[in-house]
């Protein structure tokens, strides 16, 4: 049962750690989008000063939309680079956030799969050694051995 626990507990632990590594993944995904929208509002916010700055101080020589095209031109492309960046944050924690959901799927699984003690035992019992049994059912050696010697405990 020590052996048992000691297993459990191992694994519990390296799941925790995995967990925790995919969570500040995320966490810092979520620093860099937030820290992307915050750059858009201060270029959007000096591209709407800018354009009043012009609206102000512009002469009927050229155009408005000119002058406002000339001028704001270098913001709008820092503000759509910016966009895309954030855009490819945005997918990228998606597809984070899809592996951890399957991970702790999987996690979860392997916490609540029990190995197959008949099986293992009718095998056992048909000869075959406790690596060839691991084999065929795709488990430890250690996990059938550990099977069998309780096995072993419990008949009278």
């Amino acid at each position: 049962m020590l052996i048992i626990t000691l297993y459990i507990a191992v694994k519990d632990k390296e799941t925790a750690r995995k967990i925790s590594m995919m969570e500040a993944g995320i966490d810092a995904l979520n620093r860099e989008v937030f820290k992307l929208s915050k750059e858009i509002e201060a270029i959007e916010e000096r591209a709407a000063k800018r354009q009043r700055e012009i609206l102000e101080n512009s002469s009927d020589h050229e155009p408005l939309d000119k002058i406002v095209n000339r001028k704001l031109r270098p913001f709008m492309l820092e503000v759509d680079h910016l966009k895309e960046r954030m855009e490819e944050a945005r997918e990228c924690m998606q597809k984070i956030e899809r592996l951890d959901e399957k991970m702790r799927q999987v996690v979860f699984a392997n916490e609540h799969a029990a190995p197959d003690e008949q099986k293992i035992l009718q095998l056992h019992a048909q000869g075959m050694d406790s690596e060839s049994i691991a084999k065929q059912l795709r488990l430890g050696k250690g996990e059938v051995e550990l099977v069998l010697k309780f096995s072993k405990f419990n008949t009278p």
